[in-house]
């Protein structure tokens, strides 16, 4: 979808049918497998809950303007970009149907303050020019909170609330939209594990660079590799970038345009930074400027339209 779309879709929230509120469920085992629970929450008075997706979408009509472009997500944390993941996506397809298995199946018995909740769903069915959309609102935080130092007036006296309650955001995290996920903020990532998925990413492409042979200290580079931000980098890696390093007129050449140093034909690994860039690289993050020919890092590229 593009940002206008997008921005339609919120627009007109309030006109949806078939609105229900679920409180979900995240759980990660051991072996970092995914499982979702669901709750279902009623409101009242009647009516409530579509006034309540009325003031998500005016506040969406002011926020909105903080994004910039739709593009598929690349691992980059850019707070002006609204990351799109189809479900098909390797990054999210197990979880993605594992999710839509649980909120089509909500408990409706348990006491939703019983209820340990990762987030906030609200489901609804829009109609635009003809057209159905299955649309899913996520805020990643736990609606259920305990009141504290908040009191009550009754004939002038004031009394402590301390019971649990339920407090609903108008701030998204994440909407899914028929199959595809629109990320709107990088707490968006909770929702499927990603961190996860990049993660395992990671270890495959180090281990087709090690297959190479193209640097000097294998162990130095594979630490960097996994280290701080650079698994989530690895979404974009670029295999045919890789593949075109096995020509050692190409590592030449990229070496003497970016600032690294080779040894005995291979990336010397053992200097400070090599492995950082050379991690850049291989995932889109270095371009030249096309007027004077100056590499250049990006924060992810995109296609010249």
């Amino acid at each position: 979808m593009t940002l206008e779309q997008i921005e339609s879709i919120f627009n007109k929230l309030q006109e949806g049918s078939s609105l229900s509120l679920q409180l979900l469920k995240i759980k990660v085992s051991a072996k970092n497998k995914t499982s979702y629970s669901t709750c279902k929450v009623n409101l009242s008075p009647e009516g409530r809950l579509t006034h309540f997706v009325g003031e998500i979408s005016d506040h969406y009509k002011k926020e909105f303007k903080k994004y910039h472009t739709v593009k598929e997500y690349d691992g980059s944390a850019d707070a002006q970009t609204i990351y799109e993941l189809p479900a098909e996506n390797v990054l999210i397809c197990d979880e993605f149907k594992t999710l839509q298995e649980a909120i089509s199946k909500p408990d409706v018995e348990i006491n939703p303050l019983k209820f340990s909740a990762s987030a906030q769903l609200i489901k609804e069915t829009l109609s635009i020019n003809g057209e159905d959309y299955r649309i899913k609102l996520f805020s990643m935080q736990n609606p259920i909170t305990t009141l504290r130092h908040k009191f009550w007036e009754s004939s002038g006296i004031f009394s402590e609330i301390d019971n649990k309650v339920l407090s609903l955001r108008t701030n998204l995290d994440i909407i899914i939209i028929d199959d595809t996920a629109y990320m709107l903020s990088m707490a968006g990532e909770k929702l499927f594990n990603i961190e996860r998925a990049y993660k395992g990413i990671c270890l495959q492409k180090v281990a087709a660079v090690e297959k190479m042979r193209i640097v000097t200290d294998f162990e130095l580079f594979r630490t960097c590799a996994s280290s701080g931000h650079n698994p989530r980098r690895f979404v974009a890696f670029n295999d045919e970038h890789l593949k075109k390093l096995e020509n050692s007129d190409d590592r030449r050449r990229l070496a003497e345009k970016f600032g690294l140093p080779l040894l005995e034909g291979k990336f010397d690994t053992t200097q400070n930074g090599v492995s950082e860039k050379l991690v850049k690289l291989l995932c889109n993050k270095g371009m030249v400027d096309p007027f004077d020919d100056l590499p250049m890092e990006v924060s992810s590229p995109r296609k010249w339209e």
